[in-house]
């Protein structure tokens, strides 16, 4: 029942499909923010280009123009090598972790599922700014 209610509460963000490797993908940069791309490719036994398009479809950007990215985390340049990428939460990927961290801990009757669903839509609501 758990895992069911895990892959919904990933569907919330506004997406119907979320594929395993996109899962792997979110879950390794939420353990290890700040991570470098290329450790995503190895840890995670994904190739470069698949990492890199989960790590766009989890950012600003979809690969298919008509589809908005999930912005639960950005890129920015690792400022000790020019050519490598570090991978972070957004504000929304930080809460979307915290909201997954307590869904953990809480029965499957708790009201706190609702209130996730209501949350992850509140962000989709706000402005967001350029994110990479």
């Amino acid at each position: 029942m758990r895992a069911f209610l895990l892959i919904e509460l990933l569907r919330s963000t506004g997406e119907r499909e979320f594929p395993a490797q996109l899962m792997s993908v979110f879950f390794w940069i939420a353990a290890h923010d700040g991570c470098k791309q290329t450790d995503l490719s190895k840890e995670c036994g994904l190739s470069a280009s698949s990492v890199s398009r989960c790590v766009t479809w989890l950012g600003p950007r979809h690969r298919l123009e008509h589809r908005s990215g999930l912005k639960l985390v950005r890129r920015e340049r690792d400022p000790n090598n020019y050519k490598a990428w570090r991978i972070y939460l957004t504000p929304k990927g930080q809460t979307f972790v915290n909201l997954l961290e307590n869904y953990g801990q809480a029965p499957v009757t708790d009201p706190i599922f609702q209130t996730t669903f209501d949350k992850i839509a509140a962000y989709d609501n706000t402005n967001d700014q350029d994110l990479g």
